[in-house]
C-alpha cells in the first residue's frame, strides 16, 4: 500500500502522516508537489494507493484528481475543498467521493478508513501495460511492439490489444495487412462513447491479436490528453495486456502512458546518434524514478559492429536486456503475407522472449471478450423468448 499526500505545504505532508501513520500499513510513503504528481500514473495495476491532495490550491489540485478518475487501483481524499455546491459537484464529476472541507487528524483517519476498505475490496483486475518507444524515429520500436504483442496473443488464452499511439506516422495496420475503415483516430474523436459495441467496430483482429490501428495520416489533427487517458482507461478494463505502440517524441500523452506503464521497452540501434538519444531518454526515465521498469532491445545487432554491449550499456547508463538481430528478409516476407513474425526464425526467437515476458504467468480472472461476435447481435436471449420478441 502507497500512501501518498499531495501539496504545496510542508506542513500538510507532515500533518497527514501524523494522522496516519501507526493506524494503517503503508510500505511507501510519497511527498509530492503537485508538479510531482504524474508519478501517481505510474502506480502499478496490482498496487494499491491512498492519495491525499491537498486542495488549497484548488486550480492544481483539480485538474490532478480528474487524471486519477478510473483508476480501480488508486483512491482520492480532497482536504480543504467543497465549501460550495458547484465545487462538490465538480469533485463527485471528477470521481472524488471523499470530501474534508478542513483537515483535522479525527476526520482524516476516518476518511481514510473508508476509503481504504473500499480499495481493497474494488476487487477490478486492470490490464498489465507494456509501452514500447524508439530511442529515435527508425529504430524499429513498431517492428517490436507488433509482432511482440502478436506472439504474446498466441501464447495467451485471453485476446491481447496493441494500440497504435503513433498517430501521424504508424504502420501497425499495414505491418498486419489490418486495413479497417477505423482507426485509433475514430476511438480518440468518440471515446467519452466507448462502450462494447462501439468497440467491437474499432478494432481489427488477427486471430487472438486485437489491433486499435494507425489510420490515413492527418497531420493537422490533434486530442487533447485527457482522450488518451480515457482510451486507456476503457482498454485495460477489457483485456488482460495492452500493448502500446509510442511515437518517441514524448509528447504529454506519450508521458502519461510511460508513467503507467508496468514496462516500458526502450528500442535502440548501435548507431551513435540512437544511443546519443536513447541516453537521454534514460535521463527521462531517472528522473521521474521510472528507470526499474526499463528495459533496453538492442535492435539489428551486428557481430561486426564497433561498440560491444557492455560500451553501449555505458553510453546509454541502462542494461541491455534484449539484443535482436537484423531480420529484414524475415519481416518483409511477413508483411507481405499480413502474418505475425513467428519464432522460427533468429529474430522471431529473440521476440518470443519478449513476449513470454509479457503474458501473465497465472491465469486471471476469465474475461468476457471485449469484441462481440457476429452472432451475438442477433442472439435471442430467454427473456425476450419469454416475451414473444
Amino acid at each position: 500500500m502507497i500512501l501518498a499526500t499531495v501539496s504545496s505545504d510542508p506542513a500538510f505532508h507532515r500533518d497527514a502522516r501524523a494522522a496516519l501513520d501507526g493506524r494503517f500499513r503503508f510500505e511507501e510513503m510519497w511527498d509530492l508537489g503537485y508538479e510531482e504528481a504524474a508519478r501517481l500514473h505510474g502506480v502499478k495495476s496490482d498496487e494499491k494507493c491512498l492519495t491525499i491532495v491537498d486542495f488549497s490550491a484548488s486550480s492544481r489540485a483539480l485538474p490532478l484528481v480528474r487524471t486519477l478518475s478510473g483508476r480501480a487501483q488508486i483512491t482520492a481524499i480532497a482536504v480543504n475543498a467543497g465549501d460550495s455546491r458547484d465545487e462538490l459537484l465538480l469533485l463527485m464529476q471528477a470521481g472524488v467521493r471523499d470530501v474534508l472541507p478542513h483537515f483535522t487528524s479525527s476526520d482524516l483517519l476516518r476518511a481514510a478508513s473508508v476509503a481504504l476498505t473500499a480499495l481493497g475490496s474494488a476487487g477490478e483486475i486492470l490490464a498489465d501495460l507494456y509501452a514500447f518507444i524508439p530511442a529515435k524515429p527508425g529504430c524499429g520500436a513498431t517492428t517490436v511492439a507488433t509482432y511482440a504483442a502478436g506472439l504474446a496473443s498466441r501464447m495467451s488464452e485471453d485476446p491481447t490489444l496493441l494500440l497504435d499511439f503513433d498517430l501521424r506516422l504508424g504502420v501497425t495496420t499495414f505491418l498486419l495487412k489490418a486495413e479497417s475503415t477505423r482507426s485509433i483516430m475514430d476511438a480518440l474523436q468518440q471515446v467519452e462513447r466507448l462502450d462494447r459495441d462501439m468497440w467491437s467496430s474499432l478494432v481489427s483482429q488477427k486471430n487472438n491479436l486485437h489491433l486499435l490501428g494507425s489510420g490515413a495520416a492527418d497531420y493537422s489533427q490533434s486530442f487533447p490528453v485527457e482522450n488518451f487517458r480515457e482510451l486507456l482507461d476503457f482498454a485495460v478494463r477489457q483485456y488482460s495486456v495492452v500493448a502500446v505502440d509510442l511515437p518517441g517524441s514524448m509528447e504529454e500523452y506519450e508521458c502519461d502512458v510511460l508513467m503507467r506503464a508496468k514496462r516500458i521497452l526502450l528500442v535502440c540501434t548501435p548507431d551513435i546518434s540512437a544511443l546519443h538519444m536513447a541516453r537521454r531518454k534514460a535521463q527521462w526515465f531517472s528522473e521521474r524514478r521510472l528507470t526499474e521498469k526499463v528495459s533496453v532491445a538492442l535492435n539489428c545487432v551486428d557481430r561486426r559492429s564497433a561498440l560491444s554491449v557492455k560500451d553501449i550499456e555505458q553510453i546509454i547508463q541502462l542494461p541491455v536486456r534484449y539484443q535482436l538481430p537484423a531480420g529484414a528478409k524475415d519481416i518483409a516476407k511477413a508483411v507481405q503475407n499480413g502474418e505475425i513474425l513467428g519464432p522460427d526464425c533468429p529474430l522471431g526467437q529473440q521476440l518470443a522472449l519478449i513476449a513470454d515476458e509479457m503474458v501473465p504467468a497465472k491465469p486471471v480472472v476469465k474475461r468476457p471478450s471485449p469484441v462481440r461476435r457476429f452472432a451475438e447481435y442477433f442472439s435471442v436471449g430467454p427473456a425476450r423468448a419469454g416475451r414473444g420478441a
